[in-house]
């Protein structure tokens, strides 16, 4: 079983425009699309859609976090939350006739102290019984910047692969709990390390220099397009995605997380994790609803989807 932890959730609503978006203008919408969003639940859908057992926990709450857990239960996303006071918040996604992509996110409400508590008490309930469990996204207000530091360790304490994929402060902080992998892009990099790589040589030696200077297994940095580079024990590879023509590119990243997962779970050589993780990413943005993906699709991708070692 994998568990994703998704501190932030958020009703996700995608609107198609059927001509480009005017600023300072009614817009009308020709289609919008509901999703249970935040990082983390779309990287449960991609676990479910891989074939493996999901379980998301998080924060939910008010009349949108019910919202959001039937849309996951329309999903076929089994769920264990944290019941918080404050409503869950809604994040929108304009999608424009010729593929850009505009987001309007909101914050996440506050959080209390006993919720926080009991947050830590499911991530460890939930950890005892998960093969892996994926951390995603931001945090709320009130849940603090060590709090990603603080779960990774109850899971790493319990003997289970972390994946965290955040970024600032909470990606940093949380370092020292020695996170199985991390996914940082050249931003998230530059507040580690200090400096932002450019060239693909730079981003290289970057992420093997988070590998082994913090101990982290796996350092995988995000590249869009031009896909990923993932330093670990067996070497530094560079992997490269067919090239498609985009639908919609959000939640492309939390879907190569949940690959991740379930290609850990399932022992794959490290070159097979890319590959499967990166195929799954691709085929998410060949669909306009944000975190779903056909697995026939990915399969197909895989086939044209190459890694190498480079260092």
């Amino acid at each position: 079983m994998i568990a994703t932890v998704t501190l932030n959730t958020s009703i996700d609503k995608a609107y198609q425009l059927s001509c480009p978006l005017e600023t300072g203008s009614v817009m009308r919408v020709a289609t919008c699309i509901d999703n249970a969003g935040g990082k983390g639940l779309n990287a449960a859908r991609a676990v479910a859609t891989c074939g493996e057992k999901i379980v998301a926990t998080g924060f939910v709450g008010g009349n949108n976090g019910r919202l959001l857990c039937e849309l996951l239960d329309a999903d076929g996303i089994e769920h264990d939350f944290v019941h918080a006071v404050s409503e869950t918040r809604c994040c929108v996604n304009v999608l424009e006739p010729d593929g850009r992509s505009t987001e309007f996110l909101e914050p996440g409400r506050p959080v209390s102290p006993e919720e926080v508590a009991a947050m830590r008490e499911k991530v460890a309930d939930i950890a005892a019984r998960a093969d892996v469990v994926t951390f995603n996204g931001s945090a709320p207000a009130g849940a603090g910047d060590d709090i990603y530091r603080e779960l990774v360790a109850i899971v790493r304490e319990a003997g289970k692969p972390a994946i965290l994929d955040t970024s600032g402060a909470l990606l940093v902080n949380s370092l020292d709990a020695r996170p199985t992998m991390v996914k940082p892009n050249t931003d998230e990099i530059c507040a580690i390390l200090g400096r932002k790589p450019e060239s693909i040589d730079e981003i290289v030696a970057a992420a093997r220099e988070v590998h082994e200077s913090r101990g982290i297994e796996k350092v995988v940095v995000s590249l869009g397009g031009d896909g990923s580079v993932m330093a670990c024990d067996e070497g530094v590879f560079r992997g490269r995605a067919p090239k498609i023509e985009v639908v919609n590119p959000v939640g492309s990243g939390d879907t190569m997380v949940g690959a991740f997962a379930v290609a850990m779970a399932r022992g794959m050589a490290v070159e097979e994790q890319l590959a499967y993780a990166m195929s799954c990413a691709s085929a998410n943005c060949l669909s306009a609803s944000t975190g779903h993906f056909d697995m026939a699709v990915a399969e197909e991708l895989r086939s044209g989807t190459t890694v190498e070692r480079v260092a």
